[in-house]
């Protein structure tokens, strides 16, 4: 027998432990319970086949939050008599604080963080984000009350089920195992079955997420039957609007032009004179952040409109983008060009995987090349494109990436780095580095600018191009090397720029993202349908001044929620939120600015797009 029941406890506090293990297990049913909404959700994303092999992923997770629970208590079994009403009270906190995760994850699509819990903590910010203070106390009162439930009827379970024969930890080992084989078994069903899976398997919280696409590929060779990658991912409607239905009253030929790695800052008279000229006559946004720092999470954005933390379960659920299919049912000709190679990320099956003429350079092409061997090649496609019908050009630039590639006659910033060594293992000072970026970024406008000349003569006309970073790149001013390890805003804040015809010119200083983009576009190109229906931005030159937005690290969840003057940055645990102003500086005021703003900022994690009044619609080229 498993159970032995006694009146008193039996066999000190070791008889104690394997009752009060049975006790956290227990609970399993009701954290699958409150998670039943987001599972669902989760697995309807998977696609058909893979589901009943997702299914099973769920218990081993919820039975690793039981271990927590049980863990909890654990200090004090060396008190038995107070170890029987602690392992109830460690159950019954962790199952209350679970339904508020639940909540939150199933409202945000975030679990529950310092943010969140500093908004619970001030009546201020409770009635920014029209939560009555009534209903917080209604629920606190009845988790406490299920709480006591917990202690009263844990404390009579263990004192009854003593058990000095069983010991706990060899189960708890068990557990701890299950719970790494189902991250394992989780990750090589990622690689079968696409990134919704990925997705999945951080519903229930303090999940640790394992990447294995490198290790699954050397063992079992290449995927080729992922049923929404490539050209099956452009069968696939996306959600809201048909790509049919989206007509453009003006079709000008379009520039969609992304650069490396480059900071907001790097966008001046001195280190990009030709495209700060240029952008004299056009729309220049001061205050314009890519939705995450590393590459493949900030593409997607771009090109789907939507925030990057969506990434795994949109991309694993087939969904494609709007962008490409609208721009195709509106008779242009589409073609994408990347120097940075975006084949080892997967954007090419997935992200792109709807354009049949994608060229990207990776192994094997000298890094310092890259750039011109992509303009040669969108020189010859600009040639040959049929003159009676619109292009649409995706330009992705890699020499502003890491090792900053530049000619002799970009040497603008001195003393620079002479880029020998790894960026990580350089010695140099930061200014040292930073300034050799600053003549990759001068490379770059150079080329650019002799570009978009010729790109006019050959086509005849102005084209309509959209210019930004896909990420900025910090040089050791907040302690980092590079991009992709944090949210700060060297990382994050970026150039964006809009030229040609029926753009609005100007200098504004609203706060947009790269989830702005595509509705932008389609804005300047007279489609009138909601932004809403296909991504989560509006039109930048509608963006209110008192907006939010998100930006996330993308691999790791760590996000920040940027306004005017307002910064919030969260870990997605139980870290807690760091209020500064959008430099990163600490703010004296910051908790009470952060209540006031609290409706807003939850507004942009859940990625609603702020009212706005429409603006006058854009001339016709």
């Amino acid at each position: 027998m498993l159970l032995h029941p006694a009146g008193a406890p039996r066999g000190g506090p070791s008889g104690l432990r394997f009752p009060a293990f049975l006790w956290a297990l227990l609970h399993v049913p009701v954290f699958l319970a409150l998670y039943a909404t987001s599972i669902g959700q989760a697995v309807q994303a998977t696609p058909a086949p893979y589901r009943a092999w997702l299914w099973p992923t769920f218990l081993p997770q919820a039975l690793l939050l039981a271990l927590v629970a049980f863990a909890l208590a654990l200090p004090f079994s060396l008190a038995p008599r107070a170890y029987r009403f602690a392992v109830g009270a460690a159950a019954g906190l962790l199952t209350g604080g679970l339904a508020v995760d639940a909540k939150v994850l199933q409202s945000v699509g975030f679990h529950l963080n310092g943010f969140f819990l500093r908004v619970m903590l001030q009546p201020n910010a409770l009635r920014e984000t029209g939560v009555p203070l009534s209903d917080v106390l209604l629920f606190l009162g009845g988790a406490l009350a299920l709480v006591a439930v917990d202690v009263l009827a844990g404390a009579w379970f263990v004192r009854r089920f003593a058990a000095p024969a069983r010991r706990a930890w060899p189960w708890a080992l068990a557990l701890v195992l299950l719970s790494a084989a189902e991250r394992v078994y989780g990750g090589g069903l990622t690689y079968f079955a696409g990134s919704s899976v990925f997705a999945a398997s951080t519903t229930l919280p303090l999940q640790v997420p394992i990447r294995m696409q490198g290790l699954a590929r050397s063992v079992f060779g290449d995927r080729t039957n992922d049923p929404f990658e490539g050209a099956n991912a452009s069968k696939r409607l996306p959600a809201g609007v048909d790509p049919a239905e989206l007509r453009f009253e003006h079709r000008p030929d379009v520039l969609f032009v992304v650069a490396e790695s480059l900071p907001a800052e790097h966008l001046d008279a001195r280190t990009m004179p030709r495209l700060w000229a240029r952008a004299e006559h056009g729309a220049r946004f001061t205050r314009h952040y890519a939705a995450a720092s590393s590459t493949n999470y900030t593409l997607f954005s771009l090109v789907y409109g939507l925030q990057a933390q969506k990434l795994e379960a949109v991309v694993g659920a087939g969904r494609q983008p709007t962008l490409f299919p609208a721009l195709q049912e509106n008779g242009y000709q589409v073609k994408v060009s990347a120097a940075s190679c975006v084949d080892w990320m997967d954007l090419q099956k997935t992200v792109f995987g709807g354009v049949s003429d994608l060229e990207t350079w990776c192994d094997g092409n000298d890094p310092s090349t890259r750039d011109a061997q992509m303009l040669r090649s969108a020189r010859a496609f600009t040639a040959r494109a049929d003159p009676a019908r619109p292009v649409f050009l995706f330009l992705f630039f890699f020499g502003t990436h890491f090792n900053y590639f530049h000619d002799p006659e970009d040497q603008v910033f001195a003393p620079a780095w002479d880029g020998a060594g790894g960026l990580k293992a350089t010695r140099a000072p930061g200014v040292e580095i930073e300034h050799r970026a600053r003549n990759a970024a001068h490379a770059l406008d150079r080329a650019l600018d002799a570009f978009l000349d010729d790109f006019a003569r050959t086509r005849g006309r102005e084209p309509l191009v959209v210019f930004t970073g896909d990420h900025g790149e910090e040089f050791r001013q907040k302690g980092h090397l590079g991009h992709g390890s944090a949210v700060t805003d060297e990382q994050i804040h970026v150039p964006a720029v809009w030229l040609g015809p029926g753009v609005p010119a100007g200098v504004r200083d609203a706060v947009t993202s790269h989830v702005d983009v595509v509705p932008t576009l389609f804005s300047l190109l007279g489609e009138r349908h909601p932004a809403s229906l296909y991504a989560d931005g509006l039109s930048m030159f509608e963006a209110p001044e008192d907006r939010f937005v998100v930006s996330t690290v993308g691999w790791e969840p760590r996000y920040a929620a940027i306004g005017k003057d307002l910064k919030v940055t969260m870990y997605a645990g139980m870290g807690g939120a760091q209020i500064t102003d959008p430099d990163d500086r600490p703010l004296p005021d910051g908790p009470a600015r952060m209540a006031r703003q609290a409706g807003r900022i939850l507004r942009a994690l859940r990625g609603e797009a702020e009212p706005a009044p429409r603006a006058a619609a854009a001339p016709a080229p």
